[in-house]
């Protein structure tokens, strides 16, 4: 069997794929990717790209980072956010860019989190470049 099954968990929903050919996540140290048979791991996920590749189709998610618990048998993906490449907003992803990047010049702002909101948006935007 060179498919597993993949469950991607949210604070509001779970999803689950099954099937999956190969995953690839944006964990902390980089991209990493999953094919079935996978060694066993717990990987923390950055801001970033999930593509998800079933019966030769890609398919492109965006995150704001999480966990991920591999097995060997399937994949458990626990989110704090996810959006299908297909729902994201090209003038929401923008103008949370703006926002992001004038916290910077707000010397009472918290950069950390401006940081992320900025990484966030341009994340979106770079998915939205993608083709469908």
């Amino acid at each position: 069997m060179n498919t597993f099954k993949l469950d991607i968990i949210t604070p509001t929903s779970i999803k689950s794929y099954d099937d999956v050919d190969y995953l690839r996540i944006p964990s902390l140290d980089g991209l990493t990717g999953i094919k079935a048979k996978h060694a066993p791991a717990i990987i923390a996920l950055d801001i970033g790209e999930i593509k998800i590749n079933i019966n030769g189709q890609e398919h492109y998610f965006s995150t704001s980072g999480g966990f991920s618990d591999i097995k060997p048998e399937g994949v458990q993906l626990l989110l704090e956010t996810i959006e299908k490449q297909s729902s994201l907003d090209e003038n929401r992803a923008k103008t949370a860019l703006k926002r992001a990047k004038d916290r910077f010049n707000d010397k009472s702002m918290d950069l950390t989190r401006a940081d992320k909101a900025l990484k966030r948006a341009q994340n979106r935007l770079n998915l939205l470049k993608k083709n469908n």
